[in-house]
């Protein structure tokens, strides 16, 4: 038996009778511990977003985070947020928000 395939842009590949699928890497589990306030911040900001679950939401963040940190080779002293509210370009407005990385740092 050959197995062919008519679409192999999804990634799969065929030789012979042996069909490869690859793999996407699990991802694995954390969990958090964080206080009622923050977790209905969350929750209202999904709400009114409408585009990202809570769970997505966070893991994005901390996909992020994990990123910049590989970026600057692990030696980052700080982390920046930046919330930038929708409005006129002319005058962005937002929220900056500071969080030291290094024990010490204020």
């Amino acid at each position: 038996m050959v197995a062919v395939l008519s679409n192999s842009s999804d990634g799969l590949t065929s030789r012979g009778i042996i069909i490869e699928i690859p793999l996407k890497p699990r991802k694995k589990m954390i969990s958090l511990r964080i206080d009622e306030e923050a977790l209905l911040a969350l929750d209202k900001f999904t709400a009114i977003c409408g585009e990202y679950s809570r769970t997505l939401f966070i893991t994005k963040i901390i996909e992020a985070v994990a990123k910049g940190l590989k970026e600057s080779n692990y030696k980052a002293t700080k982390l920046e947020l930046n919330f930038i509210l929708d409005g006129s370009n002319d005058n962005p407005s937002g929220v900056r928000i500071v969080i030291p990385l290094k024990s010490g740092e204020k």
